[in-house]
């Protein structure tokens, strides 16, 4: 079943107007827009989107909206889980960014630019900025007031006000691209699982040798891998850069062991879960 945003939109003119420009109009959806795909990219294990966003209906009534609906790029895929995943995660990280300087989860740093102007346009033009993430998602309401602690909000999200830091450790994420920069080194690009910032991984010594003997095709298709070494962070847990000693990659979904693989039905031997707890903790198992 497909889901319908409404983007509602209010401005305010010198002639007492709620009509907005057409620029703050079409540029506040356009970053909704892009926040949206910004999130289910970040979200996505292998970095695509599979979500199309269409206008199904608009409204002039004051204040003005528009209707945009879920669908599939891709005929008779089933993205239902996907969609509803994007709308939560857009919609906590909105409304926490009302909140306080927090960085919401998938949401990397172009996305956060993007949010930060949706702020900002309702402290410079527009006098509403609603989005209606339809049922079982509380809407996003910004106005004036709201607008202006969240513009700070998201600016501190995007530059942290911690000093940075750096701990050898290890970060889990999908290869994105591999190339060489002005100084020679070779460098493999790192989407984070966690919230799909794309960072710098510098290779040296093992790291190195691992990507070059590594199939490229397996590259190319953005494989899961650990990243090992001395990680730098902006701020807390913001990771900005890697120097690679070591990666190692995840075996593909296809060959990975399911659950289904070493769930054993007879593992209590017929005793319930309680009774073979009690037995094991008394040592009366056998």
């Amino acid at each position: 079943m497909s889901r319908t945003i409404t983007i509602k939109i209010e401005g305010h003119g010198p002639d007492n107007t709620d009509a907005p420009t057409a620029e703050d109009l079409l540029d506040q959806i356009r970053d909704y827009l892009d926040i949206l795909k910004g999130v289910e990219t970040a979200i996505a294990d292998d970095g695509r989107n599979a979500i199309e966003w269409r206008v199904v209906n608009a409204s002039k009534n004051s204040p003005l909206s528009v209707q945009l609906e879920s669908f599939s790029r891709d005929y008779a895929t089933n993205i239902d889980r996907r969609v509803d995943l994007v709308a939560q995660h857009v919609a906590a990280g909105l409304a926490l960014l009302e909140a306080r300087p927090e960085r919401p989860i998938y949401f990397t740093d172009p996305v956060l630019a993007k949010v930060e102007r949706t702020f900002e346009r309702v402290t410079n033009g527009l006098d509403l900025s609603e989005i209606d993430f339809g049922p079982g998602i509380n809407p996003v309401r910004v106005t004036p007031a709201v607008a202006r602690s969240a513009v700070k909000n998201a600016q501190l999200a995007q530059n942290p006000v911690e000093r940075p830091y750096a701990e050898l450790s290890a970060v889990e994420g999908f290869f994105s691209k591999l190339e060489k920069d002005g100084h020679g080194r070779s460098l493999v690009w790192l989407r984070i699982r966690l919230n799909g910032n794309i960072v710098k991984c510098i290779l040296t010594g093992k790291a190195l040798e691992v990507i070059e003997k590594h199939n490229v095709g397996d590259l190319l298709h953005g494989r899961r891998m650990l990243v090992v070494g001395t990680v730098r962070y902006k701020g807390l847990g913001v990771v900005s850069q890697i120097k690679a000693t070591d990666i190692r990659f995840f075996a593909p979904r296809s060959e990975q062991i399911g659950v289904d693989a070493i769930l054993d039905e007879n593992f209590t031997g017929g005793l319930s879960t309680e009774e073979y707890l009690a037995r094991l903790r008394d040592g009366r198992l056998s």
